[in-house]
């Protein structure tokens, strides 16, 4: 059963969505549950940006007793074509959940993949940062991408198929540190699927570069084949900064078939995003990528986070809604940046969410966005 209700207006905390569509788009961004004895129990709670109230959906449906579900002791860890990504954290178990239909499909467990000694952590467990597909489950081509371990390595399997993960990419960088001869690994910031071109489009970073793309056409299960590869030269980079904590995202906008770099910076004291940076990316002869600022986004609003980063068109045009990064270490942080104005306002109404959290700790799960769907 779905319940809503209105959300007040906030008074000196943010601002209204502005909206040129005729037919806002389904957008929610999901907030923790409560529990409501009156409504059966664990009540989701999602806030929908365009219509101003919050919806709240009861978790187990009606039935005098719940049965447990495997979202029972679960961390979101994606969002992604009107699906949560979920794993369990008391067997390590993946699975994703439409909240709407309350339909659960499993995935390959994370013990699936090689070398256990680097993909989890002491004591066996699991540590996933991002999960996306490329379409819906029900599509039998669907892939989905996670990223895992200590590292942020990724791997990948294909649904109602796999059995186990299949990890691409080098585990280490191709080059070293010359001078302390170190060996990187190769981290993953984010990655996104582009439906026009049908390949996953990597962030990636060490600690002898910045960041670097690639593109990997996951098409053939038995050989990922990296399509695309940033040629640019690595460089060491300096990136000490006393003031701020730098993110990155990659955002796809289907609408214009255009790839968005977004850096973000966060306020080391504060540990609260502070402004967003967008660049288009553009892919040039010979392999060769640039990226230009962005000063206008056009009709578009770009939504990163957990979240599969996608983009709208006609709401709320040239603004960057962001939620929780990594580089936050589980402390909350959702907002909308004004790429005009370059201010950040609050996108929860009526509660701001920093009033929801007065001793500056961990909300658990971290706000995601959400595009629901009955499918």
């Amino acid at each position: 059963m779905i319940f809503r209700a209105a959300a007040a207006r906030l008074h000196g905390h943010g601002r209204r969505m502005m909206s040129t569509n005729p037919h806002p788009p389904k957008l929610w961004l999901m907030l923790p549950p409560t529990f409501d004895r009156r409504r059966g129990g664990m009540v989701y709670n999602f806030y929908s940006p365009a219509e101003q109230e919050v919806v709240l959906i009861n978790k187990y449906g009606p039935g005098p007793d719940p049965p447990e579900l495997p979202d029972d002791n679960a961390q979101v860890v994606g969002s992604s074509h009107g699906w949560l990504a979920l794993m369990n954290r008391r067997n390590n178990e993946l699975f994703l959940s439409n909240p709407i239909t309350r339909r659960h499909i499993r995935l390959p467990p994370i013990q699936s993949l090689p070398n256990p000694e680097l993909n989890l952590l002491p004591g066996g467990k699991a540590r996933v940062s991002k999960l996306i597909l490329s379409a819906s489950p029900d599509n039998k081509e669907c892939r989905a991408m996670v990223s895992f371990g200590q590292d942020d390595r990724l791997a990948f399997c294909r649904l109602g198929h796999s059995q186990e993960w299949v990890p691409i990419g080098k585990p280490y960088m191709d080059r070293d540190d010359e001078i302390y001869k170190i060996v990187y690994p190769k981290s993953y910031d984010d990655f996104v699927f582009s439906s026009k071109s049908n390949v996953f489009t990597c962030l990636t970073k060490s600690g002898i570069h910045v960041w670097g793309l690639e593109e990997w056409d996951l098409t053939n299960m038995d050989s990922p084949k990296l399509a695309w590869i940033r040629k640019n030269d690595d460089k060491y980079e300096d990136e000490a900064d006393d003031e701020f904590v730098r993110g990155e995202h990659l955002a796809y906008a289907e609408q214009t078939d255009e790839l968005f770099l977004v850096m973000r910076y966060i306020d080391k004291p504060e540990r609260k995003t502070a402004f967003l940076v967008p660049y288009r990316v553009k892919k040039e002869e010979d392999g060769w990528m640039r990226t230009y600022p962005c000063s206008c986004l056009g009709d578009l609003a770009l939504f990163v986070g957990t979240n599969h980063s996608f983009a709208i068109s006609h709401f709320n045009p040239n603004s960057i809604y962001f939620t929780h990064h990594k580089q936050h270490h589980h402390q909350s942080d959702v907002g909308i940046y004004d790429n005009t104005k370059y201010t950040v306002s609050n996108c929860y109404y009526p509660i701001p969410w920093h009033h929801t959290n007065t001793n500056n700790t961990s909300i658990a799960p971290p706000p995601i966005w959400f595009t629901p769907t009955l499918i």
